[in-house]
């Protein structure tokens, strides 16, 4: 995969690429070095936030994001997503020419590989072997949300993670039991289903600073989750 993103920065005025996940997970990063990873995988979050946010996610070709000194141009094709960092004179149509050709050999490079057997998933590995749901918790970054959410006692989840639960206990909720089962602490609390949640919070529970106390518990811990 690393040799595809080579021969696309061979393009005048590519300056690096990276291909990620429909999750917005990276799979291949070819950035200069002086691009931290993390930001590259934030990256990908903000991308397929902004895919799915214009709701073109079925029908984009090419999406070009234009700045002062540069440009972003971003190709959506079944399971992936190639990003690209040019100058801003580069020229787009040979480009578009070179992508055409490179996405094929991608997909292949990706059937081809097996799936890692301890790869993360926030909506599928969340499952222990004995059956249990678990879930990371996460904090909301809006703190004032988060002192409401705690002042009625209640935590919040996604639709994809309402959906998750709904779908593992085959049954609807208004309350979820959250146990740590490191310190075996636990609590009853009413859900707030957020339709508006960003994509990075799906999978997640989201508590705010008193349930996490109670709970004894830091952003990113698992928690596992019973419906009362």
């Amino acid at each position: 995969m690393q040799d595809i993103l080579h021969h696309l920065e061979s393009i005048k005025g590519v300056i690096g690429s990276a291909v990620f996940s429909e999750k917005g997970e990276v799979l291949s990063n070819s950035f200069p070095a002086l691009i931290d990873p993390a930001a590259v995988q934030e990256c990908g979050a903000y991308l397929l936030e902004c895919v799915h946010g214009l709701q073109v996610s079925e029908t984009l070709e090419l999406m070009d994001l234009r700045y002062n000194d540069g440009r972003v141009i971003v190709k959506h094709c079944p399971g992936i997503l190639i990003c690209l960092l040019c100058t801003r004179n580069v020229n787009l149509q040979m480009l578009a020419i070179t992508l055409n050709m490179a996405v094929k050999r991608l997909e292949n490079a990706i059937s081809s590989e097996p799936a890692p057997v301890d790869a993360p998933s926030a909506l599928h590995d969340s499952i222990s072997k004995a059956g249990i749901l678990r879930l990371p918790v996460a904090h909301l970054e809006n703190r004032e949300a988060a002192a409401s959410f705690d002042s009625f006692g209640m935590i919040a989840i996604s639709q994809n993670t309402g959906k998750q639960i709904r779908d593992f206990y085959n049954t609807s909720f208004k309350k979820l039991v959250l146990i740590n089962n490191t310190t075996g602490t636990s609590g009853t609390f009413p859900v707030m289903v957020m339709p508006d949640m960003d994509l990075q919070y799906d999978g997640s529970i989201l508590v705010g600073p008193g349930i996490e106390k109670k709970l004894k518990v830091n952003a990113g811990d698992r928690v596992e989750v019973r419906v009362e």
